[in-house]
């Protein structure tokens, strides 16, 4: 069987379109996390799930993550969405991300201690 040649116009232009699709994809892929809406304050039951979890979490502690992660995350991106990245994951986000907006240890603990409870509650509905 033979394959009919394409001119070499025609074959630049089909290597082109190639790029321009792989292109379009990788930017496509840039777009993970997936984005959600901004997260609501953390429940009566979530405080009490949080302060299990991690002792000395309180609700004052989780509303200044909650208002960390309101200012700081969306001025990059869209806010992502909680429940889209496994919680095992989220230890490094908060510390890369965190790192990136200039957050101090203790602040990216306060989100992530957020960022955790929210999900939970997310998961949980």
């Amino acid at each position: 069987m033979h394959r009919l040649r394409l001119p070499p116009r025609q074959r630049i232009h089909r290597i082109v379109l190639r790029v321009a699709l792989f292109a379009i994809g990788l930017l496509g892929a840039g777009c993970y996390p997936k984005a959600g809406p901004a997260p609501g304050v953390v429940t009566a039951h979530g405080v009490t799930w949080a302060s299990t979890r991690w002792p000395g979490v309180t609700a004052s502690s989780l509303s200044a993550g909650r208002d960390l992660f309101l200012a700081k995350c969306n001025a990059c991106h869209d806010y992502p969405d909680l429940t889209a990245i496994p919680e095992a994951r989220w230890p490094g986000i908060i510390d890369e991300m965190g790192g990136k907006a200039h957050l101090g240890t203790e602040e990216k603990g306060e989100v992530l201690h957020f960022v955790l409870a929210s999900r939970s509650e997310q998961a949980a509905q």
